[in-house]
């Protein structure tokens, strides 16, 4: 049932910099970037002689490199010298390491004499998957957090998306899903995603467990092997490709074992509650990072269920399979009901411990009472400013948090979590020297140095600060949704991505109170495009690009933002306050509808 991925490809070349000679056998080079690599050298000397090349992301206090972060096991390129008297060439065909620093060690021939290293060369690699996004902004943090998960998102981007480049390169699901939208604003991925997904089916076992890697090279015990938030990629990635390209391609060909992971969640629970596996896997609690500390694992394995079950009905409705989807969204009610009884303090608004991930997560994939939702969001801004502007959430739970924030209006909380270096986060590993997303928040040594879990800040980037979305129901990009969201400090952003309907660009300056938004919208679709202003009478359109046949109409004014139905065009929105900063609105009924919601 799978598909071929892309090939893998050289991409680029890293400059190399001698950085130490530890001995009269040893040098160490730096290429200045944690990447996904193979070597190319050129050599000459004795038969019999060795050059031996270990690669590693980190160095010990004596310049040798360190490769306790990716879990301490030897692992280098070796050439034997055939002796011809003229120089070798030699390159890596099958064996790609993640790393920034490479050690070359001689070794003697049989003469006893070291071969001489003429050249070394360092190429990053990575599946061929088309790049088709831009992204910049006035903020230099953001910039280089941008750049930092990108390295991650490259490494880690090969026949499967893997979890590192240097230890396990496993195919850990979880990533597919939540991961998905930030790798689809910057990646055509829709080939990788078929492979991807031809892997979950051939690794689903009979009872309908998805395990939590695909292909299983590897069978784990416990939550390893069977965590629902994992194995719920085999729905979730799926309907984001559907969401992303108007595929229904995976959903026909995978519906029948999406439907028996379901059941299988179904068996596992009990009156509706899911109780196994990881859930929100490195979350910043008291312990060392790993299974879920703040928020109860039965919680997010139950949303989970919740999500499962209704983007199954989604999928059987757009199959034509209406008693499918009635009876899916019956079990998703039923769900519903009972998580809320389980773990929903109405007293207090929030849910089980109140922690980030565990309001978050009901927030996004509607699960709290309509009623409750402003309260359950109060709830958690006041556990984001009680903790300083930190955040606490781990891999399952961040990209919710990132989510329930801006859908609801407060991506100002969302900066002023990414803003700050003092506690372990995105500026906290930079400022530690990370050159690419680093598995544990806190950049621990003893961690993977290139891991690519935690980069779901790529999706704000794009969605939510330069505004680039779709309307909830809209599918390919039919019914776009522009509405940036200007934060903090920044004065302006930029960013494009090339979707299936052609090139959406979204481009806003910010000063002295005017806010300027360029929006290029492709032609067979529409848009709603949001800017902030408090009447129409504030916004100025004018044609950047002569010669549409229609022109933008004003719709609403919803909360603190003029709406307006947009045509195919590049148009530019200029909005005037005097004497009143531009500012986003703090409204529960954001006007950008989410994009893949579970």
């Amino acid at each position: 049932m799978t598909s071929a991925a892309p090939p893998i490809r050289m991409f680029e070349e890293l400059p190399l910099r001698q950085l130490s000679s530890p001995d009269a056998h040893t040098v160490v080079v730096d290429t200045g970037q944690n990447a996904s690599i193979v070597i190319a050298a050129r050599v000459h000397g004795a038969r019999g002689s060795v050059v031996r090349i270990t690669p590693a992301e980190l160095l010990h206090s004596d310049g040798t490199v360190d490769r306790g972060s990716a879990g301490g096991g030897d692992a280098w390129w070796q050439y034997t010298l055939a002796g011809t008297g003229q120089t070798e060439e030699w390159s890596s065909h099958f064996f790609y390491q993640g790393a920034r620093y490479l050690q070359v060690t001689r070794f003697n021939g049989p003469d006893g004499a070291l071969p001489v290293v003429e050249n070394l060369r360092a190429f990053v690699v990575h599946a061929a998957s088309p790049a088709i996004g831009e992204f910049s902004s006035s903020n230099d943090l953001f910039n280089r957090i941008y750049a930092l998960v990108r390295w991650a998102q490259r490494s880690n981007m090969v026949s499967v998306l893997t979890d590192c480049p240097h230890r396990e390169r496993l195919g850990w699901l979880e990533q597919y899903h939540l991961n998905g939208p930030a790798l689809r604003y910057d990646f055509d991925l829709a080939r990788l995603y078929r492979k991807g997904m031809g892997d979950m089916a051939d690794s689903q076992l009979p009872n309908g467990l998805v395990p939590d890697i695909a292909p299983e090279y590897t069978v784990f015990e416990g939550g390893f092997r069977d965590s629902p938030e994992w194995g719920s990629a085999y729905l979730l990635a799926a309907w984001q490709q559907y969401e992303w390209t108007g595929d229904v391609e995976l959903l026909q060909t995978h519906y029948e074992g999406m439907a028996r992971y379901v059941d299988y969640l179904g068996q596992r629970a009990s009156g509706y509650i899911v109780s196994h596996g990881l859930g929100d896997w490195y979350d910043i609690g008291p312990n060392p990072p790993g299974v879920a500390q703040l928020t109860p694992v039965p919680l997010t394995a139950t949303a989970f269920y919740y999500a499962d079950s209704k983007v199954l009905a989604r999928v059987a409705a757009v199959l034509g399979r209406q008693a499918d989807a009635d009876r899916y969204n019956t079990l998703a009610t039923a769900i519903r009901a009972a998580f809320n009884a389980r773990y929903y303090d109405a007293a207090a608004h929030r849910y089980a411990t109140g922690s980030q991930t565990a309001n978050a997560i009901p927030l996004v994939m509607e699960l709290v009472p309509d009623a409750d939702r402003s309260n359950v969001i109060a709830s958690l801004v006041d556990d984001v400013r009680r903790h300083g502007n930190a955040l606490t959430a781990g891999d399952v739970g961040y990209r919710y948090l990132l989510r329930a924030l801006a859908d609801a209006g407060r991506s100002d909380v969302v900066f002023d979590l990414n803003s700050q270096a003092e506690r372990p986060g995105y500026a906290y590993q930079l400022k530690r020297g990370a050159t690419s997303l680093t598995e544990a928040w806190d950049a621990d040594p003893k961690s993977s140095q290139n891991h690519f879990m935690l980069g779901q800040i790529v999706e704000w980037f794009y969605r939510d600060l330069a505004g680039i979305g779709q309307e909830a129901r809209s599918v390919a990009f039919e019914r776009i949704v522009i509405a940036p969201q200007p934060v903090g400090d920044i004065t302006s952003v930029r960013a494009s991505v090339n979707t299936i309907r052609g090139r959406i660009a979204s481009e806003w300056t910010q000063t002295n109170g005017q806010f300027v938004l360029t929006a290029t919208i492709p032609a067979n679709a529409t848009a709603t495009v949001s800017v902030p202003a408090r009447s129409a009478a504030e916004v100025t359109i004018s044609d950047a690009a002569p010669g549409g046949l229609a022109s933008p109409r004003f719709v609403r004014i919803h909360g603190d933002r003029a709406e307006y139905a947009t045509p195919s065009g590049q148009w530019q929105f200029t909005v005037m306050r005097s004497g009143r900063p531009v500012r986003p609105p703090i409204s529960s009924d954001h006007p950008s509808s989410p994009v893949s919601t579970p």
